[in-house]
């Protein structure tokens, strides 16, 4: 009897470790069966992307594509080169080999020359008499006409005088392609593209300024600028020019003067000890409100 009972209980726990095994051959399969499901589904979807992207390649041989980027010395010299090779006039040519700032304008000369210039000078005017900052080659009117010649070769005059009534009158409409026209119309350019010195102290009676003309000590030169009256100086050879250029003196402190020059960035981006430049100075003309 007794070993009727331990016969009964052997089967009953081989039959339970029986189904067991197979419970877990069954998940195993299962297992499996999701596992190549899923190998299979990435294949499958490596492939058509390859055969996306082979549909995609034009005909014949791949050809690599580089891009270069310039540094401004090789597009200076690639613009210089151009320009040359489009005959240009050389005044212009010249400009990028006298100031880097200029290679966009020089690079931009044939599709914008014939454009119309700017009818003002933008968002620039803070008010209270505080004189801009402008370019003679800024695209906006760099390329009119001023003589034979365009503004932004020959019109650092027209520039100075565009910032000064422009701040001092706070009349944004006041641009170097203006100044210039009037300069123009008015006999105060020579046969060089040069602007008259009566020019300066002329003309700002038609944008209803006062002007008088002297060579101020650096006492005298503190007063006005402090008094918020702008400078325009004519330079002779030395930091500014290697002929003759305009500039506007427009601040004062501790011994230096702001320069405001419309040829040149870097110049207008510091402060000069007046006492460094005063004798390259040939003549000044001191404005205000009329």
């Amino acid at each position: 009897m007794q070993s009727n009972r331990r016969r009964i209980k052997y089967i009953k726990r081989k039959r339970q470790v029986q189904r067991q095994i197979i419970m877990l051959s069954w998940l195993l399969l299962f297992m499996v069966a999701i596992l190549v499901s899923c190998y299979a589904r990435k294949t499958r979807t490596q492939s058509e992307a390859r055969q996306v992207v082979q549909a995609e390649k034009p005909a014949g041989k791949t050809k690599k594509i580089d891009v270069d980027i310039e540094t401004p010395e090789e597009q200076a010299e690639r613009v210089k080169a151009e320009a040359v090779q489009k005959g240009y006039p050389e005044d212009l040519i010249e400009m990028v080999e006298k100031n880097s700032d200029t290679v966009n304008f020089v690079d931009h000369y044939s599709e914008k020359k014939d454009l119309p210039a700017a009818e003002d000078i933008g968002d620039v005017l803070e008010g209270g008499g505080k004189i801009p900052q402008l370019y003679q080659w800024d695209e906006r009117w760099g390329y009119s006409t001023y003589g034979t010649s365009i503004i932004a070769v020959s019109g650092c005059g027209p520039t100075c005088m565009a910032m000064v009534a422009s701040g001092l009158t706070n009349d944004s409409s006041i641009t170097p392609a203006k100044v210039g026209e009037y300069s123009m119309a008015n006999g105060y350019v020579d046969e060089n593209n040069n602007t008259y010195w009566r020019f300066m102290k002329e003309a700002a009676a038609n944008w209803n300024l006062s002007c008088y003309d002297a060579q101020l000590t650096e006492e005298q030169v503190k007063e006005e600028l402090l008094d918020g009256h702008p400078i325009i100086c004519s330079m002779a050879p030395g930091d500014f020019t290697d002929n003759g250029h305009f500039i506007v003196l427009t601040g004062y402190e501790d011994g230096s003067v702001k320069v405001n020059d419309p040829f040149r960035r870097k110049n207008s981006e510091k402060m000069w000890v007046f006492a460094d430049i005063a004798d390259q100075i040939r003549a000044m003309w001191i404005y205000s409100v009329d």
